[in-house]
């Protein structure tokens, strides 16, 4: 298949921390929400006792020999009632006992179990959101996911950072919060773009010197569902988010397992957008975030403005987003 491409530059950076925003915006608020409360000690202080003259003060003062004259008075004999016969059964009522207040049922909770290929599979659990978008945030990466009718959502996704640690949330506020160690992330260059919008950037990997359309192009039109029985010895990418949702944000993961690779040679990455009747001369933006088992991670940010529509069906080819991969057989 031929397609006219034209080469588009990217130049500007940010930070890696840019991703970060929100943790560092928001953690507080997230971490007291998963705080255990502590419970306040309650002191009481008694007041000094008075002086003892002041006391002795209040009592008549009295000579030892007008006490002798203090006529004593004699008790008058008592007469006891007979106990009545029905105040004997009477039973004291049965005390009944506050039951505690069970915890809220709207709680929400995220957890995270590793999988082979520096993998996780993420669950978010929130009975009161149903059918609800929620956006996971990934060291710098987002995308949008669709909660099911239980307020249950589930994500395969590529760890960014061996201690990985994921956010999720809501659109009126609702959190969660995970983190798991991922030390197999070693052996694996990694890859990622991120864009909003389902019509906007694809990402291409051409595994040593492959054609586009050929065996060793990995793209999302040719990607295999992955095995983790029998783990692939080439490179592998990974969708994330909903794009049924509205402007949902998007992501892709590229992998290759550097730690056991058999073959020497260049694996060339590159960011390509279609120019469609839905996007063009409109202004599209993508983020990537690559990650390096020895350098870590680095971003570049992307902001291109699609050709009229005159130019629907050619594509836009950016290769300054990624570094290509050189990879050595181990």
């Amino acid at each position: 298949m031929s397609r006219k491409k034209k080469i588009i530059t990217a130049v500007s950076t940010f930070s890696v921390a840019l991703g970060f925003g929100f943790v560092m915006q928001h953690g507080d608020a997230v971490a007291s929400r998963f705080q255990l409360d502590t419970g306040v000690a309650a002191t009481a202080s008694v007041a000094p006792l008075q002086d003892a003259n002041v006391l002795a003060g209040l009592t008549p003062s009295l000579n030892p020999s007008q006490l002798l004259d203090i006529p004593v008075p004699q008790p008058a004999p008592v007469q006891l009632a007979a106990l009545d016969d029905a105040l004997i059964d009477l039973v004291a009522p049965e005390m009944v006992i506050p039951q505690a207040v069970p915890s809220t049922a709207c709680d929400m909770s995220m957890d995270a179990t590793i999988l082979p290929l520096a993998m996780v599979s993420l669950t978010v659990t929130a009975p009161c959101q149903t059918s609800a978008p929620v956006t996971i945030h990934h060291q710098g990466m987002m995308f949008s996911i669709m909660t099911d009718a239980d307020g249950i959502a589930n994500a395969l996704v590529p760890v960014l950072a061996e201690n990985a640690f994921f956010i999720s949330e809501f659109k009126n506020g609702d959190s969660a919060v995970t983190s798991v160690a991922v030390p197999d992330l070693v052996n694996f260059d990694r890859a990622a773009l991120q864009w909003e919008g389902v019509e906007a950037v694809r990402l291409h990997a051409l595994e040593f010197g492959a054609d586009y359309h050929a065996e060793g192009h990995v793209w999302s039109a040719a990607a295999d569902k992955l095995d983790f029985v029998n783990p692939p010895t080439s490179g592998f990418l990974v969708e994330l988010g909903d794009p049924g949702l509205d402007m949902p944000l998007l992501a892709e993961v590229y992998t290759f397992p550097t730690g056991t690779g058999s073959q020497d040679g260049t694996v060339a990455l590159s960011v390509e957008a279609e120019i469609t009747a839905a996007n063009c001369g409109q202004e599209i933006a993508a983020q990537s975030i690559q990650i390096d088992p020895v350098l870590g991670a680095n971003a570049i940010d992307l902001t291109m403005t699609m050709p009229d529509c005159e130019a629907i069906g050619e594509f836009l080819v950016s290769k300054n987003m990624f570094k290509d991969l050189t990879l050595a057989s181990k």
